[in-house]
């Protein structure tokens, strides 16, 4: 019995060594005519720019190019770093020769990858007084989502061992690591700036300081546009890590950036942004400046010295009203006019070779609706059958009239109803709840994860925000 237990963790790890090299094995050698479909990034009418980055170099390699071309038009930019990356530690341990690397270690390596930063985007035209600093904890943005919203339980990151940003470059010096702190400085600098274009990270990015960002980004621009309906920025979204992306990962400037596979087959919106062989040139000099990470990520920085960008544009959605339906099978829910009720998220499907092998593991779809009981009902689909190895989890958080915000988790296992509020059935994963519970809320976010105690989170649904009713919300 216990080496059957030992089986599936065993597996998954070998699995996880494989994924390393699936891209090779699963990613056509070229799509370069995907390209020419992909519209171009228009600038006309943009006079603000702000990019978020979760980390010092994210800037450079998803809109390296992009800022070259606002600044040559004579657009006025702000890049805002969320952290300084101090939690990175293989790079800590090469920078300061030491194994097991001290708390002032990773707080120094955060002030040498700010001045990787600044060096980095004035070789792309943008001066120090367009750089902001927030300070927050590298690999802590999730907690602070989900965990350590109140500012009254602020995180403490384990690289710094600190609650608060120990630099002196950090824009507000009396934040703590809180949720809503991180949402009042981002919400802070867009209602100052106003900026006409908001660049930010993917929702599906798979490292958790990306996804956690941009969450953090969309909530303060949706809670701006309520009190303010005229704002109306466009919000484009760039992707930096995925086990298929960038293809190839090594430096490649004559190749095209393109979507993944997996998600190009579900999501067509993205754009193109074709960089000139100087502007190409001028975002490798820049890229080249982050010493600190060529050691352990040469490969991955490099790949983005492409002969262009590309964005996303994931956009809110409505939720809709069930009509009728039985509340575990998704696919029979009808709207009043009877027409079946879409996923609110569609997953890529096999996007890693563990997910491709064990479909218990795979999420393909996200499913959340309104009942004409005032009743939320959410439900996750998996590939597969649900397999008791694995734990299922539904997420969300909700902000209420008053811009409260309500967390709320439901996890469960196949065969062990008891564990959670979820409901596992088959390939179902469901939970249901009063809206009263949330207050009512106007919006939500939702996710789903498969997660293993030995691996961790295995699958996650990107985050979707949703408006429980209409509200004047869109794209420039």
């Amino acid at each position: 019995m216990a080496q059957k237990r030992l089986l599936i963790p065993a597996l998954l790890l070998l699995l996880l060594i494989a994924s390393l090299f699936w891209v090779y094995l699963f990613t056509p050698e070229s799509r370069s005519s995907i390209l020419f479909d992909l519209p171009e990034i228009s600038l006309e009418g943009v006079h603000r720019l702000m990019i978020f980055a979760p980390h010092c170099d994210d800037e450079t390699l998803g809109a390296g190019g992009l800022i070259q071309k606002a600044i040559e038009a004579g657009i006025d930019v702000r890049v805002v770093l969320e952290t300084n990356g101090d939690g990175q530690i293989f790079g800590t341990m090469e920078e300061f020769r030491r194994v097991y690397p001290r708390t002032q270690d990773f707080i120094h390596m955060g002030d040498v990858r700010q001045q990787e930063t600044l060096r980095a985007l004035k070789q792309l035209g943008v001066n120090s007084q367009q750089v902001i600093f927030l300070g927050y904890p590298d690999r802590g943005t999730p907690q602070l989502w989900l965990r350590h919203w109140s500012r009254e339980e602020p995180y403490t990151s384990p690289y710094t061992r600190t609650s608060r940003s120990p630099y002196h470059l950090t824009f507000n010096p009396h934040a703590v690591y809180a949720g809503e702190d991180l949402l009042n400085d981002i919400r802070s600098l867009i209602e100052s700036y106003r900026p006409h274009l908001i660049i930010y990270p993917h929702p599906a990015d798979t490292h958790p300081d990306h996804w956690g960002l941009s969450n953090f980004v969309r909530l303060a621009v949706y809670l701006i546009q309520r009190q303010k309906p005229d704002y109306q920025p466009e919000l484009l979204a760039y992707l930096i890590h995925r086990p298929d992306f960038p293809y190839p990962k090594r430096y490649a400037p004559e190749a095209d950036l393109l979507p993944p596979n997996k998600m190009w087959s579900l999501d067509t919106v993205w754009y193109r942004l074709d960089l000139t062989e100087e502007e190409m040139a001028r975002k490798e000099q820049a890229t080249l400046v982050y010493q600190s990470q060529l050691g352990t990520l040469r490969n991955l920085l490099l790949s983005f010295v492409r002969r262009n960008e590309l964005f996303d544009r994931p956009e809110v959605k409505n939720l809709e009203v069930i009509f009728s339906g039985d509340r575990m099978q998704p696919k029979t829910w009808v709207n009043a006019l009877k027409e079946p009720i879409l996923p609110i998220e569609e997953d890529p499907q096999g996007d890693s070779v563990t997910r491709r092998l064990i479909p218990p593991s795979d999420w393909i779809a996200l499913y959340v609706a309104h009942s004409q009981d005032d009743e939320l009902w959410l439900c996750a689909e998996l590939r597969g059958q649900a397999n008791g190895a694995f734990i299922y989890v539904l997420r969300l958080l909700a902000v209420d009239e008053r811009e409260q915000i309500y967390h709320y988790s439901a996890e469960g296992r196949a065969g062990r109803s008891g564990i959670g509020r979820a409901i596992v059935q088959h390939n179902q994963v469901c939970t249901h709840l009063a809206l009263d519970t949330l207050n009512q809320p106007w919006l939500l976010f939702v996710s789903a994860e498969v997660r293993n105690g030995t691996v961790g989170v295995l699958d996650q649904i990107a985050w979707q925000a949703i408006l429980t009713f209409p509200l004047e919300i869109s794209s420039r």
